[in-house]
């Protein structure tokens, strides 16, 4: 492919790579996207010579006057755009540079015309990287480097041909065409795709030498995050089942210290209620306190007036990636006791559960440390429990219930001896006897619980959570409903659970003196569970990769960068260690290898083992170097043109210098005809060499047609020739 065409492919390439960053990232209606498209494909199609009617040509270039008009009319949609449409100016400024796209394309004639498409490109891939924090920004980025790589050589290289060009016109005696046609190449490919893998990987070291100080200045704040359910201050029954077939991803959250034990099954605690009016679910005590701080940033969870539960617990680190959404609930696996990360302020209720100020506009990244509490032994044998006052008073009210459900409590706890038997009895009656279904009416009954305990039988996670607190309360047990997520998609290539929309649940937290809150789940099984599909470890494979891409580019602090000198700094210990084994193991291998010669008895036989190894690795060098010929010499043709292209460069510089040496020196400005000429004037005997010479250079340097071995080598015969003339000094 010939330079020029290649120059206008990539910088069309360029212009299409940057923009599709914009139009992935939602920056531009799908009319403008459409647009541009069209107009990218037309000009794509002009330059690789395919004839297109609706597109203008070098014939019908469009006029100055109506280029001009075409300005003026984006700019004026810019104005309305900015003060009425979008009315921020990230959006409008990206309209702006797609229609001065759109009208750039119908003017590439000129090389101030190309410099002007690529700062449109620059500003839309810049504007793509302020828009998105998304992992498929990876593959845009790279694309548009390679690509801008490949432009910038392709546009010096026209330029110097263009150049050339000219040259040759001027040095030719009957002013024939002596245009380059030089084209793309083997070589020229691997290089330039060389110098853009060391750019990338020169951009890869200046990143990560420096930490992001955010996630884009020019990035639009969104207030409004994923709408989630279930966590405001007053939850209905039924309202989690809405979002039950949602398959939005809510966070994704990392066990560190749990590489190998991972549970089936994560609780991830969000809000936890204790009042119940017969219908809603709301919490008796708001009001919510800041959390104090120590060391590096860690926050210590404790609710206000409680105490250390002594039961039986085990503790669970967790690091959490936590999508924005439109509440500022933290979620931890129960029960959170530090929490630590890059975060405004995290505050907490009189139940533990955990709040930012306010929502966050983007992603968050925080590590808590949670300690789950399980029932003692001897809380579990023991016929009755001492609870404190103030918790009775809080955790035992109730509505006005019906008799139906209090017969059916007594009927369910008729035989257990303990109040730990109670629970489970009331936990398996419930999980036994009932099912769970998404297929529920959506009017509201006044009385929900009772319809779904005595006549329907079927419903989502907060009726079980309900049944079980209030049949509980029932019987003097202090309990309270806990809504959250309950995760169960564990992604085995990034090593963390998937939580989506679909996965949040209610359940319970039922109240033991010595043991504390203990977690406990009456929600039998969902049968409505998405299949799996061949395509589940493909899907999983990249959210593992846009986990990592948010971890090591778009929140790479100063932590992360001391902990990855750390542990380059380890690992050249390390390798320096095992070098340095290796090296003496060699030495002592070679030792014992000397000692075991000089015992052999026949040393004749060893000095022959040498003398064989010798030429083997001798002959091994010389095929090597027969083997590069070979295939030297059956390069492609555009590679031997290229090596003598370049073969009668070297033969004319030569000759310059030998007549140089002459006292002939070549001007700057004269052309190779000129300055034979000019040595024929004066140097009658070199006249005939040095024209035969010139010609041989000027066309197989810019001719159309190439050089034959049997004139490259007259062009050195003749070299020799002119060395041989008295008054060279060769």
């Amino acid at each position: 492919m010939p330079f020029e065409q290649a120059f206008k492919l990539s910088s069309l390439l360029l212009a299409a790579t940057a923009f599709s960053g914009v139009i992935l990232a939602h920056g531009i209606p799908a009319w403008l996207a459409l647009m541009t498209g069209l107009a990218l494909t037309l000009a794509m199609l002009g330059a690789a010579g395919i004839p297109v009617a609706l597109w203008p040509s070098r014939q019908t270039v469009i006029s100055t006057r109506l280029r001009n008009l075409a300005l003026l009319s984006a700019f004026a949609f810019f104005v309305v755009d900015l003060l009425v449409v979008s009315r921020e100016l990230l959006p409008a400024g990206i309209h702006f540079l797609v229609i001065l796209l759109i009208i750039k394309l119908t003017s590439l004639e000129e090389r101030r015309d190309f410099r002007q498409l690529y700062a449109i490109s620059l500003m839309a891939i810049l504007a793509s990287a302020a828009m998105t924090t998304e992992a498929w920004f990876i593959p845009i980025f790279v694309s548009y480097l390679l690509t801008a790589v490949w432009t910038l050589l392709l546009y010096h290289l026209t330029g110097a041909h263009q150049g050339d060009a000219a040259g040759a016109r001027a040095a030719s005696p009957a002013g024939e065409s002596l245009a380059p046609s030089m084209g793309i190449t083997g070589r020229f490919f691997w290089l330039t795709n060389g110098i853009a893998i060391a750019t990338f990987g020169l951009t890869l070291v200046i990143f990560f030498l420096l930490p992001r100080i955010g996630a884009g200045i020019l990035q639009k704040s969104r207030g409004e995050g994923l709408r989630t359910t279930g966590f405001a201050e007053r939850v209905d029954l039924g309202m989690i089942g809405s979002v039950k077939q949602d398959p939005q991803v809510v966070m994704r959250v990392e066990l560190p210290d749990r590489p190998s034990s991972v549970p089936e099954r994560l609780y991830l605690r969000g809000v936890a209620y204790d009042q119940y009016d017969g219908r809603s679910w709301s919490a008796g005590h708001v009001r919510r306190r800041n959390l104090s701080t120590f060391g590096d940033g860690m926050f210590v969870v404790r609710p206000s007036g409680s105490r250390q539960a002594q039961g039986t617990s085990v503790s669970i680190q967790q690091d959490i990636l936590l999508e924005p959404l439109d509440t500022s609930v933290l979620f931890t696996v129960p029960f959170a006791e530090f929490l630590g990360g890059d975060l405004p302020g995290v505050q907490s209720d009189g139940m533990g559960s955990l709040y930012l100020p306010f929502p966050a506009s983007s992603r968050i990244r925080y590590s808590v440390t949670s300690r789950v509490h399980h029932v003692d032994d001897d809380e579990k044998r023991a016929m009755a429990l001492d609870y404190p006052r103030a918790v009775t008073e809080r955790y035992l009210s109730l509505p006005n219930l019906s008799d139906g459900i209090l017969t059916l409590t007594q009927g369910i706890v008729r035989d257990a001896r303990t109040p730990f038997d109670r629970i489970v009895a009331i936990q398996q009656h419930l999980l036994h006897h009932y099912r769970y279904s998404l297929d529920l009416e959506t009017t509201t009954s006044l009385h929900p619980l009772e319809d779904f305990l005595l006549t329907r039988k079927s419903g989502y996670c907060e009726h079980y959570a309900t049944a079980m607190v209030v049949m509980l309360r029932s019987v003097g047990i202090p309990a309270r409903l806990v809504t959250g997520f309950l995760a169960t998609e564990w992604n085995q290539f990034g090593g963390y659970f998937t939580v989506r929309q679909r996965d949040a649940h209610a359940w319970v937290e039922v109240y033991f003196p010595q043991s504390g809150w203990t977690t406990f789940d009456p929600t039998p099984p969902t049968g409505t569970l998405p299949g799996s599909s061949r395509l589940d470890g493909l899907f999983r494979a990249g959210e593992s990769l846009r986990l990592y891409w948010d971890r090591l580019f778009i929140r790479y602090s100063v932590k992360d960068q001391f902990a990855m000198i750390h542990g380059l700094r380890e690992s050249g210990d390390a390798v320096r260690d095992v070098t340095g084994r290796w090296i003496t193991a060699m030495h002592l291998t070679g030792q014992r290898l000397l000692a075991a010669l000089e015992h052999v008895p026949d040393r004749a036989a060893a000095a022959g083992l040498i003398t064989l190894i010798v030429p083997i690795l001798f002959g091994a060098g010389v095929m090597a170097i027969l083997l590069r010929k070979t295939l030297l010499a059956v390069a492609s043709p555009a590679q031997r043109t290229q090596r003598r292209q370049s073969r009668i460069t070297k033969i004319y510089k030569q000759m310059v210098r030998t007549v140089g040496q002459a006292g002939f020196v070549k001007p700057p400005a004269a052309t190779p005809l000129e300055f034979a000429r000019l040595i024929a004037s004066k140097w009658a005997g070199a006249a005939e060499a040095v024209f035969r010479l010139t010609e041989l250079y000027c066309r197989g340097r810019f001719g159309e047609t190439q050089l034959t071995a049997e004139e490259l080598t007259d062009a050195e015969r003749q070299l020799r020739t002119l060395h041989r003339f008295p008054g060279s000094r060769s």
